[in-house]
């Protein structure tokens, strides 16, 4: 594993990044780029052993179920296929910023089912994720951010009443859970926001770069393979609905807990700018490192925004240059300590306005 002491700090120092009050992606990239070596820039298609890891789980949990019919066994294979298509998720995502692969058919191969499972189109997202929450994270700009003070009607606050709980004047200390199941909701919205214009009242999405006519077909097409895998995931459960409740219905729910545990501490500490300052805007959490390993460091996630298609063996390094080289700006915190923060209505209110 590199470490910080592993390379000279003789270029820019924090002292020549902290000339100006607000920083942007730019100022820390070009403090700690020159620091990093060259292979943490190059694609690892060893990864692909976590899409045939997680693949593997896939189908053991579909052969468990069809192999009980005990509730409660039932339940835990839901759970492992669950999390087993939430690690194919994290899979994907690496994959779709070119850390894995290089373009071609056998990454669109890997990519498509990898999306597909979680009930996510691949053209969807890398349009949301990769094109428009990544240049402009934490801004207005931004898809993901919740919606400003000025900006909610009343379907918007009810859909912040419930998916952003520290909102709750009379009850601070709820925990609400339906807020775990808000990934769900997040790819729903933006798969209708595919098709559906934001001039209207019922747009659930904070901001929209227009989509073109081939991504929108492009979007068709990968709905229909998911419709597919969910029509052959019926099939090899023998056409049972009580067991594709528990494989088919249940996991994306419990999908979503898992990895709101990672985005809500990710981004929702974090106030709205004007600018693209991912030590602002993001927050990188403390895990356990076998949930490192599992989850492909992920919890490192200033480090992956402000080099996207880094391989994330190589984000521990860089959390070790920003300590370094901007310790007052850099952002991270145990997990638990994360969420006893995002609880807090104070957190509700610096997030829902604007910091200017």
């Amino acid at each position: 594993m590199y470490t910080a002491s592993n390379f000279s700090s003789s270029g820019a120092t924090s002292s020549e990044a902290d000339s100006t009050n607000h920083h942007t992606d730019a100022d820390y990239i070009r403090v700690i780029r020159p620091l990093l070596p060259k292979e943490a820039f190059q694609r690892k298609p060893s990864s692909v052993l976590y899409f045939l890891f997680w693949l593997a789980l896939v189908v053991a949990s579909i052969f468990l179920a069809r192999s009980t019919t005990n509730p409660v066994l039932l339940v835990f294979v839901s759970l492992l296929y669950a999390h087993s298509t939430a690690g194919l998720t994290l899979f994907a995502h690496n994959l779709s910023h070119g850390a894995v692969l290089p373009q071609g058919l056998l990454k669109d191969c890997l990519e498509v089912p990898s999306w597909g499972l979680s009930l996510i189109p691949r053209t969807m997202w890398i349009h949301v994720h990769n094109q428009t929450h990544h240049p402009y994270t934490g801004t207005l700009k931004d898809p993901d951010r919740p919606w400003l003070d000025f900006e909610e009607t009343w379907l918007r606050k009810v859909y912040s009443l419930v998916f952003y709980p520290q909102g709750f004047k009379r009850f601070p200390w709820l925990f609400n859970p339906i807020q775990m199941i808000h990934f769900v909701s997040y790819i729903s919205r933006n798969i209708i926001g595919v098709f559906w214009t934001e001039k209207s009242t019922y747009h659930f999405v904070p901001y929209q770069k227009p989509y073109t006519q081939k991504e929108r077909l492009a979007v068709i097409g990968e709905l229909g393979i998911i419709t597919a895998l969910q029509a052959l995931l019926f099939v090899s459960l023998g056409c049972d609905f009580r067991r594709y409740f528990f494989i088919g219905i249940l996991p994306p729910l419990f999908a979503s807990s898992f990895l709101m545990v990672y985005i809500k501490t990710n981004h929702f500490l974090n106030p709205v700018t004007l600018e693209n300052d991912s030590l602002t805007a993001t927050t990188s959490v403390i895990v356990h490192p076998i949930f490192n390993l599992l989850h492909s460091n992920f919890s490192y996630h200033i480090e992956h925004h402000l080099f996207p298609s880094m391989h994330s063996d190589y984000y521990p390094l860089v959390s070790q240059l920003l300590k370094q080289h901007f310790p007052e700006q850099y952002n991270q915190i145990p997990i638990g300590e994360a969420w006893k923060q995002l609880c807090k209505r104070s957190t509700f209110a610096t997030l829902t306005s604007l910091q200017k």
